[in-house]
């Protein structure tokens, strides 16, 4: 299997470097980093400060305009988005070449974006963990 974490939407740049430093040292199955649609601060300072990290790990980064590029482009066989609000509840993710998006700035993703794939929320905490736990949860039921 292999993952790419997508951060959809940053407009913080310490939510994206602590999305950076997941999907970075996970290990397998995370391939890839994928940053959509970046704005404000960590545009422009975040993506400077990732992209260096990724450098020094030896890691994929990929930036795209939109989760529509993204996915046109990486061609995933399934697409998981990240929503406490309107995600089913799953132990796992399914799928060979797998797209895990991430709302990466507050509330999270909207309705219509979390309709670009298939919502999932981790089964187990009782309420809102927060993106980054929520998606390690997901990453971890993966090895």
């Amino acid at each position: 299997m292999k993952v790419y974490l997508v951060a959809h939407a940053p407009t913080s740049v310490q939510r994206l470097e602590d999305l950076a430093k997941l999907a970075f040292n996970f290990g397998e199955p995370v391939e890839a980093f994928v940053v959509t649609k970046p704005s404000g601060a960590a545009a422009q300072i975040g993506l400077a400060e990732v992209s260096k990290l990724a450098y020094k790990l030896d890691k994929r980064l990929l930036i795209f305009p939109d989760i529509d590029d993204a996915i046109e482009l990486l061609k995933p066989d399934a697409v998981y988005t990240l929503s406490y609000e309107f995600g089913e509840r799953v132990k796992r993710l399914e799928g060979e070449r797998v797209m895990l998006v991430v709302g990466a700035s507050e509330p999270g993703l909207s309705k219509v974006e979390a309709q670009k794939g298939k919502p999932v929320y981790p089964e187990g905490p009782e309420g809102n963990i927060g993106p980054i736990a929520s998606a390690a949860l997901l990453l971890g039921g993966l090895k």
